[in-house]
């Protein structure tokens, strides 16, 4: 009994340290975000913490100043450009992986990981050097090709995830029914890749929109995304609206992520 007692109060001790880690992970993780989105609150007009008043001015001052808003709409017209290219090229490379009958179908999910395993520093200047090798400079589109590039392997393995969960009996069923392959696919596995290839959606999009390694060195002068923008701002002012530029891009991925849970479950992006 004595053993028993002890290999229970052992378990208790290992489950509670394990709970302990995760609780401190999550607050290291969490915190700076809430306390950055407390700071665009505050009235005084420097960043400080705690906050000595509430205010929404700083946020007005964000949709009031055009060359912020000129930044937001210039890094929304790169996360959707973003993740348009992800869809088309990451859906077929997906379907190609795991269902092609050659033998280069493990190379070819190996070459698509690689550019999101590469820093995206290393990847921004390489593609700066290729477009100039070209003759294409640094605007919207080339930055929106790098992100994707950089990206693309977050919808590929999304998407074969899900695609290897599937029942092959569905298409053997299909094929015995007289459904062609594309009607196949067009009728029973893209509808069943939906919220997967909503999912990825929603996590190339965040990162087309908040990405600064690689647009850092593919954005044009004129064409500067709100993260380039808020790098700048953090070199030159001091003021809440860093932090209230911070929690426009936060609240941005919240809401993302909750219109995927609210449509289609992210605990269903697996099933």
């Amino acid at each position: 009994m004595s053993r028993l007692r002890a290999a229970s109060l052992l378990d208790a001790l290992g489950i509670g340290a394990i709970v302990a880690v995760a609780i401190a992970s999550l607050v290291i993780l969490i915190a700076p975000s809430i306390i950055v989105v407390i700071i665009s609150f505050d009235t005084r007009a420097f960043v400080a913490f705690p906050p000595q008043g509430f205010t929404l001015d700083w946020y007005r001052q964000v949709f009031s100043q055009d060359v912020l808003v000129e930044a937001m709409w210039n890094s929304l017209q790169v996360g959707v450009t973003v993740t348009a290219l992800c869809i088309l090229l990451g859906v077929p490379t997906a379907l190609v992986c795991v269902r092609g009958r050659f033998r280069g179908t493990t190379a070819l999910s190996i070459y698509v990981l690689v550019p999101h395993m590469v820093p995206g520093i290393v990847l921004g200047v390489a593609v700066l050097f290729a477009g100039a090798l070209v003759g294409v400079g640094p605007s919207i589109g080339l930055q929106s090709l790098s992100i994707a590039v950089f990206v693309l392997a977050v919808m590929v393995r999304t998407v074969m995830s899900r695609l290897q969960r599937l029942d092959p009996a569905l298409d053997e069923a299909a094929a015995n029914l007289g459904a062609t392959p594309f009607q196949n696919l067009r009728t029973i596995t893209f509808p069943l890749l939906m919220p997967a290839i909503l999912a990825g959606s929603v996590f190339t999009f965040i990162e087309g929109f908040d990405n600064i390694s690689v647009a850092i060195f593919t954005h044009g002068f004129r064409d500067r995304p709100l993260p380039i923008e808020l790098l700048a701002m953090v070199q030159t002012t001091n003021t809440p609206l860093v932090a209230a530029v911070s929690g426009v891009q936060i609240l941005l991925a919240i809401l993302a992520l909750a219109a995927v849970s609210k449509s289609i479950g992210l605990d269903r992006v697996n099933d």
